[in-house]
């Protein structure tokens, strides 16, 4: 059914899965006699990178494995998110449990926004006690003069909900399972040549 679409496959050895390429890059290598292996790669949407803080290292494990389809890079407090900001690092997202010794997660909130300010509208607050956690927004938000905090999810939240919200915190939408929807192709993309 894919082949009739315009996919092809490349059948690997023995016991291996074949390898699809899409129709734009059917097209793009049309005149090609091999198949580009960086191509594949090239690609496939760069999975959205999200820095995860949490205290307590079962509720980030567990919270790391359940975002499974993102690159999911952890800390253990908000002084070692600061630090792994600071080296450098990339990400799209920010999420952070809110109730944490040292700094809390709306204080993390504050210190990203002043030092990484397109990074505040990509923070996400995770709690387990929401009107606690409101509270502590709350007085952040009128020490610092700050007219709004970010989102906050209750613990323990669904992994298709925690998904979405850090999806849209990244302005992108992953691609889901390995099913594709042709239903939307009234013809092939392929240009047909006789």
């Amino acid at each position: 059914m894919l082949a009739r679409h315009g996919w092809s496959a490349r059948l690997g050895d023995a016991g291996t899965e074949a390898q699809w390429r899409c129709p734009a890059c059917n097209e793009r290598l049309q005149f090609a006699d091999t198949w580009d292996d960086k191509m594949d790669e090239a690609t496939h949407a760069r999975r959205l990178r999200v820095l995860l803080v949490d205290d307590q290292v079962m509720v980030l494990r567990a919270t790391a494995s359940m975002l499974r389809e993102l690159d999911v890079v952890t800390a253990g407090s908000a002084a070692e998110a600061l630090g792994k900001l600071a080296a450098g690092s990339h990400f799209d997202a920010v999420v952070s449990d809110v109730s944490m010794p040292g700094m809390s997660g709306p204080e993390l909130y504050v210190r990203i926004r002043e030092r990484y300010p397109h990074l505040a509208e990509r923070f996400l607050l995770l709690s387990g006690d929401s009107y606690g956690a409101g509270l502590l927004c709350a007085a952040v938000a009128r020490r610092e003069r700050l007219s709004s905090m970010p989102r906050i999810l209750d613990k323990p939240v669904p992994r298709d909900e925690l998904v979405r919200a850090i999806e849209e915190l990244g302005q992108r939408h992953l691609p889901r399972s390995g099913t594709f929807a042709l239903s939307d192709w009234t013809e092939s993309p392929i240009k047909k040549t006789r």
